[in-house]
């Protein structure tokens, strides 16, 4: 018996002193704020995919439920034209005649094909494509806020609290639920702070072309939001830091990192600023957001899509909530020189999401700037305002588990997890909105033609149908004189202005091959939005605009009328976006090599 006892005791020892290695393991991991591992590298990538799996739940449930409530109608109709282009015709999408009569595609600033995350689409459809795109991003975010944590020097624990801050603010998944994957591609902005502080700090260009391309990223998979606010945030903690430091190296990477975006964003920038110079987005500077307004959507649980307006604007475009990391980034301000470049930052941008507070408020002079001109809605600037709390908020627990006590630790995980539930029970339940409002025209159609939906049509069931919207939603008005084929003075997607015969060889939303046959010189109309880059490649005389659709003049007899989309600036943008990436290649190289000469 008195065995027994004493095995049962050693026994006991051993577990016990097994748990507290284990402990002691847990803690040495945690508080660890060296290197960054390849190992370390795995577990990010494994735990960004959880945390995205359990936040995005709703949609992991139902990944194939075509919804289309709100934006997701815009963006569904978008991603359908570039299937079709894509998967059906096998042509680059360069124009796009589903929506708003034709209008350019890869010009078009909210245009989100330029993405490495587009093959979703191409493999899965254009309904399971975006929904994985979605849980994609919010893994992509957490991963940015753990390796911008580590990289501002913080313990795995504090870096930890940072990307749980952000990828788990009610801003990502209000943006989801109403369909906004435009503004949602914020999520490179910690993985772009990142790579601008490191290059500021270690005096390495290379890391500042990885800036730009990652601002150029967010351009190519979203509007022009993303990427002008991504580089104001970026400038004003780059500028906080050279302040803090008396140093100019993190306004030189800055330098750096603009050019670098101007040149890998060069293949959309181009044909995006000639669509924009003739279709404008006119904007006023006279949104505002008052102080409880904004206090609301930071602090507030009740975070749902259609909870009544507090700026005369839906909530989906307000809400930011984060919770009890708001009062852990209190904590920040133990380590005043570390917080330093995020308060002032915080301060600017809070400022700014207030919006007109007057003639002379400070949104309003940034509204005056190029390209800010175009941009609306200040309260956008919640989403980078949340990175900053959530960086204040690694900063707070990386201050007070500065001791290495285990107590403390434990107090600090605990405080994550209770602020990471509370956002997992505000935020995601607003992704079930992206699957209502689903709407099917009816059978579809064997060959392309417009069309005139009903306002109670969603336009991207249309296109899913081979048809096109000529009454379209898009960034601003596209005036069309197309018709549909269910309107009067409908005459079909061809036709000539004079006798003859004109017949339909070959349709492709690039190409247009026609069949003529017309006894005297004629007019061939096309019943598509005339746009300068359509050109004759044989056939015919040049293209010109006929009461605003293409057209061709035609020669009398028989012939064969090919038309061909082809966009300059896109050609110049890529030319200038491939030089820019040699350049950023040999950059590389030179900075790889500058240790071995040095040693």
């Amino acid at each position: 018996m008195a065995r027994k006892i004493l095995r049962a005791q050693r026994l006991s020892t051993q577990v016990g002193q097994a748990m507290a290695r284990n402990i002691s393991g847990l803690v040495d991991i945690l508080l660890y704020r060296g290197k960054f591992t390849r190992a370390e590298a795995i577990a990010t990538a494994i735990g960004s995919a959880a945390f995205a799996l359990v936040f995005c739940y709703p949609l992991v449930r139902h990944l194939s439920i075509s919804g289309a409530f709100g934006d997701w109608d815009l963006n569904s109709a978008s991603e359908r034209a570039v299937y079709w282009s894509v998967h059906q015709y096998h042509q680059f999408p360069l124009w796009n005649p589903f929506e708003c009569g034709g209008m350019p595609l890869l010009g078009d600033p909210q245009s989100h094909f330029l993405s490495p995350w587009f093959f979703l689409t191409l493999i899965f459809g254009p309904v399971v494509g975006p929904h994985l795109e979605v849980i994609l991003y919010d893994a992509i975010a957490w991963a940015g806020g753990y390796v911008l944590g580590r990289v501002l020097g913080m313990r795995r624990i504090s870096a930890i609290c940072t990307a749980t801050a952000f990828a788990g603010s009610s801003w990502f998944f209000l943006r989801a639920s109403e369909g906004q994957i435009v503004i949602m591609v914020f999520v490179y902005l910690p993985w772009i702070i990142a790579a601008g502080w490191t290059a500021s700090e270690r005096g390495k260009l290379r890391y500042a072309a990885l800036c730009g391309a990652l601002i150029a990223l967010s351009f190519f998979e979203g509007s022009p939001y993303p990427p002008l606010f991504e580089g104001l945030t970026l400038a004003l903690v780059l500028l906080g830091r050279a302040s803090v430091r008396l140093n100019a190296r993190p306004l030189i990477a800055l330098a750096v990192a603009a050019v670098f975006t101007a040149g890998f964003g060069a293949v959309k920038g181009l044909p995006t600023m000639k669509a924009m110079a003739s279709h404008p987005r006119p904007t006023d500077a006279g949104y505002g957001n008052s102080v409880d307004a904004l206090g609301e959507a930071l602090l507030s649980r009740n975070q749902d899509h259609n909870r009544p307006s507090l700026n005369n604007w839906g909530f989906w475009e307000l809400g930011a909530y984060v919770g009890l990391f708001a009062v852990i980034a209190m904590a920040g301000l133990i380590s005043p020189r570390k917080a330093l470049p995020w308060i002032l930052t915080a301060i600017i941008l809070f400022h700014l999401a207030r919006g007109w507070t007057g003639p002379n408020s400070l949104y309003v002079w940034l509204h005056s700037m190029p390209f800010f001109s175009s941009t609306r809605l200040p309260s956008r600037i919640l989403i980078p305002f949340v990175l900053m709390v959530a960086v204040l908020a690694g900063i707070g627990i990386d201050a007070v588990c500065s001791r290495g006590s285990p107590a403390t630790l434990a107090v600090c995980a605990l405080l994550i997890l209770v602020g990471g539930v509370d956002l997992i029970l505000v935020g995601p339940p607003n992704l079930r909105y992206a699957l209502m409002s689903v709407v099917d025209p009816g059978p579809p159609r064997i060959g392309f033609a417009q069309y005139h939906r009903d306002p109670a049509l969603v336009e991207s069931s249309v296109i899913r149908h081979h048809e096109g919207v000529v009454n379209c939603y898009t960034y601003t008005d596209w005036p069309t004189e197309a018709k549909g084929w269910n309107e009067p003075g409908y005459r079909g997607e061809q036709y000539l202005l004079g006798p003859g015969t004109v017949t339909l060889a070959r349709w492709t939303p690039n190409r247009l091959e026609y069949v003529v046959d017309a006894p005297g010189p004629s007019l061939l109309v096309v019943n598509q939005n005339y746009d300068p880059s359509w050109r004759v490649i044989s056939g015919a005389d040049q293209t010109l605009s006929w009461d605003g659709l293409l057209a061709v003049r035609l020669p009398a007899g028989k012939s064969r009328i090919v038309l061909r989309y082809i966009s300059i600036a896109a050609i110049c943008g890529l030319i200038i976006s491939m030089l820019t990436a040699f350049a950023a290649f040999v950059l590389v190289r030179l900075e790889s090599r500058r240790p071995l000469r040095d040693a």
